[in-house]
């Protein structure tokens, strides 16, 4: 099944289409109603999950004028929009629509479990991958987060190419990087200038994402700090609970 993920943040965006595409579903990526528009014109798809906000043509926007054009898409959206005074009309529009929404920031079992009702797909075998993990997951919330970071494999003075956080936690961080991925149980050191964070970690997962890149999840021997976390809070707003999955575990 294929679905049209819209928002502006590019972070959420690559991180639900991870969950989703995990979840057996096929995942197209839009940055803007407009974009997301010209997609379903050219692409048939059998959910469309957007943000209220957008630039230009918001989600509203793009739900109405798909309409116009195809009325088997009514039932076929989720919106997305945050838990403020400013959208509390755009939630009690959704409402009279008789549409979903999900409020942000939300948890991702959530989110899959909507998207599981509204295409009729069963994602139980997909659960079932993910019991009995809780040994090796971060139960601690993460927040998504991309910086600038360097990671030294044990012995090399030399850090991994082009290296960035994805999401950070108190005792966990994932990161992207180039080149093949990081031996599971190796040993690295990690440096976040921005957040004064320097620690030795353990690779509790690695695998390739394409030719060019790999991910890895990290557990600190040194936890990040409570006013480190606060520097991330005060630049983002988006907060997302961990997805329980073994690549994700640390």
């Amino acid at each position: 099944m294929r679905i049209l993920f819209v928002d502006s943040d590019e972070d959420l965006r690559s991180f639900c289409s991870e969950v989703l595409t995990g979840a057996g579903y096929s995942v197209e990526l839009a940055s803007s109603g407009t974009e997301a528009y010209w997609k379903l014109k050219e692409t048939s798809f059998d959910l469309v999950i957007t943000d209220i906000k957008l630039k230009g043509m918001d989600g509203l926007g793009l739900y109405l004028d798909t309409l116009k054009i195809y009325s088997h898409m009514k039932e076929k959206f989720l919106f997305m929009t945050e838990d403020s005074c400013s959208d509390f009309e755009s939630q009690s529009v959704i409402t009279r629509l008789n549409e979903k929404y999900l409020l942000k920031p939300f948890d991702i079992k959530e989110l899959l479990k909507k998207v599981e009702a509204l295409t009729g797909a069963n994602l139980s075998a997909f659960f079932a991958m993910y019991r009995g993990l809780d040994e090796n997951r971060r139960m601690e919330r993460r927040l998504c987060w991309a910086e600038d970071c360097k990671v030294f494999e044990d012995g090399s003075e030399v850090p991994r190419p082009f290296t960035q956080t994805a999401d950070i936690s108190k005792h966990g961080v994932r990161i992207r990087y180039m080149g093949t991925p990081l031996r599971q149980e190796d040993t690295v050191y990690i440096s976040v200038k921005w957040l004064s964070v320097e620690s030795r970690a353990l690779v509790v997962w690695s695998r390739e994402i394409n030719d060019l890149e790999a991910a890895s999840g990290l557990k600190l021997f040194d936890p990040v700090t409570a006013a480190s976390l606060s520097k991330v809070l005060q630049n983002r707003k988006t907060f997302i609970p961990p997805l329980v999955s073994r690549e994700e575990g640390n």
